[in-house]
């Protein structure tokens, strides 16, 4: 998880300028549409917002405005979205990507559906499991990449592993120490509604194969070495934000014994 912020200017105003003049069933929408917005940007994107409601028909223009990415209304970069280089999803931390993220989820939110602020690269697992969840009623708001940049920028996603039973189990957490009860509770409820485990479980699995291959021919005294210097490069790299890092992050503070009934299976 991490913030991202458009790399272009995007003229939003612009845009549905052209949308509510070009559009018949928009016709007169821009007035209603632009407060809407500014009251999105200044309660960062809050769930707790009401939706203004708009008609089915007004609804089903801009989700096909938001789909199309048509050049004509200022929307060509929706689609260049899928494929930012930005390391792992800026939602739930996987290294894959592909697909566009509305915070707001569109169905409930149809004002929101092609404005930058409310749409984020984003993988297509995490994508899914949050469906249309994020809206008013909600016990906490999710990290929002672009309005949540100072607290993302504190964050670091750390693996909890479990060695105690016949087969090591582990949870995605983080650095807890570092935010206040709130925050906790937030980046908690984010991780839940975010993460896909499966997705997960399988990237944790293949960073401790990746793991065991580099420290094979070395003493256990010396594996925490190894993965402190993969984790430095990773960080530098830019990529120190996904499950990867984070295993890496998990697998420094266990003890050399856990680490040893962790690694020592994958090695061949």
């Amino acid at each position: 998880m991490r913030s991202f912020s458009h790399s272009g200017a995007i003229d939003d105003l612009s845009t549905l300028d052209a949308l509510t003049t070009g559009i018949p069933f928009l016709h007169g929408c821009y007035q209603v549409i632009e407060s809407a917005y500014q009251a999105y940007i200044n309660n960062c994107g809050s769930p707790q917002l009401k939706a203004i409601g708009l008609s089915l028909g007004q609804s089903v223009c801009l989700h096909k405005a938001y789909e199309g990415g048509a050049q004509k209304y200022g929307l060509d970069w929706i689609p260049q979205l899928r494929d930012v280089l930005v390391g792992s999803c800026p939602m739930c931390g996987s290294s894959t990507l592909g697909t566009v993220e509305h915070y707001l989820p569109k169905t409930p939110f149809p004002e929101f559906s092609v404005f930058s602020w409310n749409l984020i690269p984003s993988c297509a697992s995490c994508n899914q499991k949050r469906g249309s969840k994020h809206v008013n009623g909600i016990v906490c708001q999710l990290l929002h990449p672009i309005f949540d940049k100072v607290l993302l920028g504190k964050l670091k996603l750390v693996t909890q592993f479990d060695t105690a039973g016949l087969v090591t189990q582990f949870k995605l957490g983080f650095n807890e120490q570092l935010f206040n009860v709130r925050e906790q509770k937030r980046i908690a409820a984010h991780i839940n509604m975010c993460v896909d485990l499966r997705a997960f479980k399988l990237a944790t699995q293949v960073q401790i194969s990746m793991v065991a291959a580099r420290v094979a021919s070395k003493a256990l005294v010396d594996w925490k070495s190894v993965i402190q210097a993969e984790l430095a490069i990773m960080e530098s790299a830019n990529v120190g934000y996904g499950w990867g890092a984070s295993c890496l992050r998990g697998l420094l503070v266990v003890s050399d014994v856990e680490l040893s009934s962790i690694v020592t299976p994958k090695i061949l």
